[in-house]
């Protein structure tokens, strides 16, 4: 099945964008994510990119290998204009081979490689689209651009070459989420001194079912506030497309309000689908969780406690099983300097 651009995008949104006015003062880029999680073969990570308005990228290949946790991340320049790519670090590479259909990500590092073809298994949702009142980013952000997800299918050669498994080669075949966006990022500055606490933020949970798949945006002290009043958006996808979800409320385990929670391993949510029915879904297996590397300009300081846990799903009401990520944010970042 082809897929096009979701209503409110075009094209040329799966490549760089240029920023709003002035957002030139502030750092602003594209940022592109996409989840690789297969228990099959032992293999579970996310692939991130930064393209910034601030003449660099930021590349990161962050796997967890039959339960240890490997990464890699570069930073390299990049052309200050917005093109097409694809863009490399020279061992690492992001290429759009058909917008909405195709998309292409290879590393060569002495730990690990890779190849992984990433195509459409849904159509694509423009987050703009949200309900109640669009995407809830552009709430937090003035220099917001925009934001699609689209549920993935994806396939390719792992080569392990370090570790008890050093020499294999596994085929990767499982499901996939990606994530495109462009705004600005930490243009607010960080307090002179940030104290220990350990407060569960946003939740945003990919769901990875064998008909639909699940995707929301929210936060966790916003469970019980009305819809109307809330951040929150996100959608379902199945093979009549995507559309908005009406509600979601989650979970996290432990939450005890220590730095456990830093290292949650089981995960509950709740959500109203597009005809009212609501249903729960929880975590019955955890593979494994890695921290997206989220900085400003500063090297050093830490902007964002950004965790991926990579899951086995089930929804309670209907038996139907499947994987995904179950990312989750913890307030205030600890520690702050990180030299």
């Amino acid at each position: 099945m082809s897929y096009e651009a979701p209503e409110g995008l075009v094209d040329e949104d799966e490549f760089r964008h240029a920023g709003r006015e002035g957002s030139d003062k502030v750092l602003f880029g594209d940022t592109l994510w996409m989840s690789v999680v297969d228990p099959e073969a032992g293999i579970h990570g996310v692939n991130h990119f930064h393209l910034s308005n601030k003449g660099y990228a930021r590349f990161e290949a962050l796997y967890v290998i039959d339960g240890v946790v490997q990464l890699y991340g570069n930073k390299v320049p990049l052309s200050l204009e917005p093109d097409n790519g694809p863009w490399t670090d020279g061992r690492m590479t992001y290429e759009v081979i058909e917008p909405w259909e195709h998309i292409r990500i290879s590393l060569d590092w002495e730990k690990y490689a890779f190849e992984l073809d990433f195509k459409g298994r849904f159509a694509p949702y423009n987050y703009d689209n949200s309900l109640p009142s669009g995407d809830p980013m552009k709430l937090f952000d003035e220099f917001y651009g925009g934001h699609y997800e689209q549920a993935m299918s994806c396939t390719g050669d792992f080569e392990i070459r370090e570790g008890p498994a050093k020499g294999e080669t596994r085929k990767i075949d499982c499901w996939s989420h990606r994530d495109h966006t462009w705004t600005s990022r930490f243009s607010v500055p960080q307090n002179w001194k940030v104290d220990e606490a350990h407060f569960a933020a946003h939740f945003w949970p990919s769901i990875q079912l064998p008909d639909r798949h699940i995707n929301v945006f929210a936060l966790y002290y916003q469970n019980e506030q009305d819809p109307k009043e809330r951040s929150v958006g996100g959608f379902v996808s199945d093979k009549n497309g995507s559309r908005p979800l009406l509600n979601a409320k989650g979970e996290i385990y432990p939450n005890d309000g220590t730095s456990s929670v830093r290292e949650a391993n089981s995960f509950r949510y709740e959500f109203t689908m597009p005809d009212g029915e609501v249903i729960h879904v929880k975590s019955t297996k955890h593979h494994g969780t890695i921290k997206l590397w989220l900085r400003a300009e500063n090297d050093l300081e830490n902007r964002m406690d950004c965790y991926e846990a990579f899951c086995d799903f089930e929804v309670e009401e209907t038996g139907e099983t499947g994987t995904g990520t179950a990312e989750y944010s913890v307030m205030p970042v600890w520690p702050q300097w990180l030299a």
